[in-house]
């Protein structure tokens, strides 16, 4: 039997970030090095979700280390310096200049498979440069970047045009895309991307995280636990405490992230003078588990113009802990789809504080409701979503993928 090839993976998100892409990127290395697979991940300094880089790689020396049998090289790109699109896209291009002179010096090799994250879609041309002659590339796409530039009305929004034509270019030259979703292939199609798509979804790890069991609460505690940013649609979260405090101000809501919207969440929560809301800090990975079983019930927000081009990746995570959420959806969204398949959770509309605060409601006085639907979410994720499950199909897709090379 023949060595397995050595991987490249490139991506500009990855551990030690705790939210986001991060947890998934690392999990997936992990997977491949415990099966043998020499793989090396080149990636920037860290800094997500927050807006500066972590304090241990501030000075930029620390640019090789490991993480178990992963062996991580780091370029000296770090955080955006604005929260807008135009200077993300300068920051996506920073990392892929840095990247491509990192494969110029020879510090790091081309290699026979490159994986690649979108976003972004600059990462996908970075691996492109990285495969050697004849070597297989795949493109996870975990966002549409030119989708979620438009419709979320990003000062790139101007560029979507372009960002298009980039990523149909760009995604059309690699072997395989990786999805989340079927919504997600379908977007591709239709801006162009004629290569083989593979629908992979997000998984969990059930091992690390366990089901809960709910403790008597002195009172009900609503969660949100993630980034704060645009496409997250917190605003829903806002004008729905507003309701809430109207009517149940003894139940209060908790978010938990960091973000670039975390400075306007916090104005207009002061603002609206919501004693029922306070901001906390994310509890690192290993303790993912615990966290998310301090909420009795959470919140997934997404803004419905963001919908089509990313996946929230939480929801799989909660329902592992066995508790339920409430969801903004519109109909026939990949999160509408989930809630029909799982049985695990509520959905609502976008953008409707009252029926959103009356589902949040609907859980907080049916405990067996809550219970209902959170063993509902832990099945359905160990039937459907566990690690193994979805990594080992993915490494069999990998191999057949270098095969037919």
């Amino acid at each position: 039997m023949s060595e397995p090839s050595p991987i490249l993976f490139v991506t500009r998100y990855f551990w030690p970030e705790l939210i986001g892409s991060a947890p998934f990127t690392s999990d997936l290395a992990e997977w491949l090095a415990r099966e043998g697979r020499p793989i090396t991940v080149l990636s920037g300094l860290p800094y997500y979700p927050g807006t500066t880089v972590f304090p241990a790689y501030e000075s930029g020396r620390l640019t090789s280390e490991t993480m178990g049998q992963v062996t991580i090289e780091r370029v000296r790109s770090g955080a955006p310096q604005h929260a807008s699109a135009l200077a993300r896209i300068l920051n996506e291009a920073d990392f892929l200049l840095r990247g491509l002179w990192a494969l110029a010096s020879g510090r790091i090799k081309r290699h026979p498979v490159v994986l690649s994250l979108c976003p972004s879609i600059l990462c996908v041309a970075l691996a492109l440069a990285a495969r050697q002659r004849g070597g297989s590339a795949i493109a996870i796409v975990h966002d549409i970047q030119s989708g979620l530039a438009e419709r979320l009305g990003m000062n790139g929004g101007r560029l979507a045009g372009l960002m298009r034509r980039v990523e149909r270019a760009t995604l059309n030259r690699v072997d395989l895309v990786v999805v989340l979703s079927q919504e997600m292939k379908d977007q591709l199609r239709r801006i162009g991307v004629s290569v083989p798509i593979d629908v992979v979804p997000l998984w969990v790890d059930t091992d690390q995280i366990q089901l809960a069991e709910p403790a008597p609460p002195a009172a009900i505690r609503v969660l949100y636990s993630g980034n704060l940013g645009r496409k997250q649609g917190l605003s829903q979260v806002v004008a729905m405490a507003e309701q809430l405090a109207a009517r149940r101000p003894e139940i209060k809501i908790v978010l938990r992230g960091n973000g670039n919207q975390a400075q306007e969440l916090i104005a207009e929560i002061e603002k609206r003078q919501l004693g029922n809301v306070r901001l906390a800090e994310l509890q690192p990975n290993e303790a993912l588990g615990t966290a998310l079983a301090a909420g009795d019930i959470h919140l997934v927000p997404q803004n419905p113009q963001a919908a089509a081009f990313a996946v929230p990746s939480k929801v799989y995570n909660i329902m592992a802990v066995g508790r339920p959420f409430v969801a903004t959806a519109l109909p026939d969204s990949t999160l509408w789809h989930l809630q029909r398949q799982s049985g695990a959770f509520l959905c609502v509309p976008p953008n409707e504080p009252l029926g959103f605060a009356e589902a949040v409601l609907k859980l907080a006085d049916d405990p067996q409701l809550r219970l209902e639907l959170g063993r509902r979410g832990r099945e359905f994720v160990e039937q459907h979503y566990a690690k193994p499950l979805i990594l080992s199909a993915f490494s069999s897709r990998l191999d057949a993928l270098v095969a037919g090379r």
